[in-house]
């Protein structure tokens, strides 16, 4: 058996914005865990104060001020998903329209020289004719170019409004 993980085997190390982001996530995991976990124990502990006014004020009070903290933290989180998905999407289409736009310039290219080997025969052809020996319209191969080269643009012109 050969060593397939070879690849594996290489450390995978953070650059420091990852280093800072995942500090981020660690204080705010925490701070939003603490948070939760006391408003519950005070809301909890609000229940056990029922018959007794002077403390079951000063519990409520706390309390009030726990549930604000406390819909801070929810709002965070729910809010959060969807705005990295979104994320998420907007990066993959960035990709997606990166790559496309690579592929494009790279076809250009090609229909580019197509077009100069087309001229280069033109050329030769041109000046044969003008002496009355043949034609460009006499030439398959002539023809052949033209019709490749019409391939390509409607291609390309396909392949642009498929992408939008």
């Amino acid at each position: 058996m050969g060593n397939d993980n070879q690849g594996d085997t290489a450390k995978t190390t953070w650059t420091p914005e990852q280093k800072i982001q995942g500090f981020k996530e660690l204080v705010t995991a925490i701070l939003g865990f603490l948070i939760m976990f006391c408003t519950l124990i005070l809301a909890a502990l609000t229940f056990s104060y029922v018959n007794e006014p002077t403390k079951i004020t000063n519990a409520k009070d706390i309390l009030q001020i726990l549930l604000g903290l406390a819909g801070v933290v929810i709002g965070y989180y729910f809010g959060r998903v969807p705005a990295d998905a979104r994320a998420a999407q907007a990066q993959e289409q960035a990709n997606t329209a990166t790559a496309q736009t690579e592929q494009v310039n790279a076809q250009v290219q090609v229909m580019a020289n197509n077009v100069e080997h087309v001229m280069d025969k033109i050329s030769p052809a041109a000046s044969v004719a003008a002496r009355g020996a043949s034609t460009l319209q006499n030439d398959p191969d002539f023809a052949k170019d033209l019709q490749r080269i019409r391939d390509d643009l409607r291609a390309l012109a396909s392949m642009s409004r498929l992408r939008r």
